[in-house]
């Protein structure tokens, strides 16, 4: 009974999943959102991302997904490490959904809706917060420094 518990969890523990996905306006004014993802455990093949909008490929890192003429000139998608990032020029004002799909032993997708009014700017504070653990170690560092302040 542990045993067949024990491969259930470690099945879990490897899984490729999506964790996050969030979108900012850079000091450009475009739009830029983050899918972290945990990949799955081998190593191979390696993983591809995609954006998409309804049936339109905004992006991909797979050359065998054509891309949408509407985003040819507009759109970036690149992945690295464990984060799909996505740069769009010229985001509509009106409420959009952009989703994230990771491919790499099975396919995984998060779906966020872009309302241009409630998107935060890009920062390097955001970035840092955002990213796994970091948050917490910000915080704890500079707890101190506020109590001298204070």
């Amino acid at each position: 009974m542990n045993i067949i518990g024990t491969l259930c969890l470690l099945g879990l523990a490897t899984a490729q999943t999506i964790t996050d996905l969030t979108s900012c306006i850079t000091k450009e004014n475009n739009l830029k959102m983050e899918c972290n993802f945990n990949p799955a455990a081998s190593a191979s093949p390696p993983p591809m991302c995609k954006f998409t909008q309804g049936n339109k490929i905004v992006g991909s890192t797979d050359r065998a997904e054509e891309q949408d003429a509407t985003y040819r000139h507009r759109a970036n998608v690149t992945i690295k490490a464990s984060v799909c990032e996505l740069y769009l020029t010229g985001l509509s004002d009106n409420a959009q959904d952009f989703k994230c799909t990771i491919k790499q032993t099975e396919m995984k997708d998060k779906t966020a809706r872009v309302v241009r009014k409630e998107i935060p700017t890009c920062s390097a504070a955001l970035s840092i917060l955002l990213q796994k653990g970091t948050g917490l170690f910000f915080i704890f560092m500079t707890l101190p420094l506020l109590s001298e302040l204070i």
